[in-house]
């Protein structure tokens, strides 16, 4: 009887011991769309632009950008900020707490409790403060298509009848997240959206030349072919 129960308490030990790991694998596979979700931060105009940092894996496979606001305090200090990373070509991003992003895929107008970072949230950014942040106007909301075109992908986001953002398509690695601000004539863009530079370190100075201004956010880390 002894026997048979220590090996009872074995079995069970070592179903107990390999549980944790094949758990933690299913979960980073199959991530529910409450979680954390980081996003970049740009200056369109007098506008406050938030675009979701997608991944290629679910629930993060999607390129989304929204109009944000804030109380007035904060807004400014904001503002101030992405002009000053502008200049210095760094980053200013957030990290709402936990919610759904089924939110921002329907389209809805979230307020959220976020965390606003100088920098990369996940890469030594330095937290500068807490505030609620509304999502006040979903611009683009589009689920990644893994695909390989025989050429770069682009779309046109109108924030204004003067003040686009060109988008680049996420597509199969090498790929890359870039939001260019380009200008509008009567909610028209005359240029042409394309542009062939490959996917290398100097691709925000490839990008350039071809809307006619640096990008103001670009992410090829994320999607690099290793």
């Amino acid at each position: 009887m002894k026997h048979i129960l220590l090996f009872f308490i074995l079995l069970s030990s070592a179903a107990h011991s390999n549980t944790p790991q094949h758990n933690s694998h299913k979960t980073h596979k199959a991530h529910s769309y409450v979680g954390f979700h980081g996003m970049a931060l740009i200056l369109a105009g007098d506008k406050v632009l938030a675009s979701h940092m997608p991944l290629y894996a679910p629930p993060h496979n999607y390129q989304i950008v929204y109009e944000v606001t804030t109380n007035d305090t904060h807004l400014k200090i904001i503002k101030k900020a992405l002009n000053e990373s502008l200049k210095k070509q760094s980053q200013i991003t957030i990290l709402p707490t936990k919610f759904d992003l089924n939110l921002l895929i329907n389209k809805l107008t979230p307020t959220l409790n976020t965390t606003v970072f100088n920098g990369h949230f996940e890469r030594g950014g330095t937290a500068l403060f807490s505030t609620k942040l509304t999502f006040k106007s979903p611009l683009y909301v589009k689920k990644l298509a893994i695909t390989q075109p025989a050429k770069e992908e682009f779309d046109l986001i109108k924030v204004s009848a003067g003040q686009g953002v060109v988008i680049h398509k996420i597509q199969s690695k090498p790929s890359y997240d870039s939001l260019s601000l380009v200008a509008l004539t009567n909610g028209k863009y005359n240029g042409k959206l394309k542009c062939d530079a490959p996917v290398t370190t100097a691709l925000a100075s490839k990008l350039k030349p071809c809307f006619k201004s640096v990008p103001s956010y670009l992410e090829t880390r994320d999607f690099a072919a290793n």
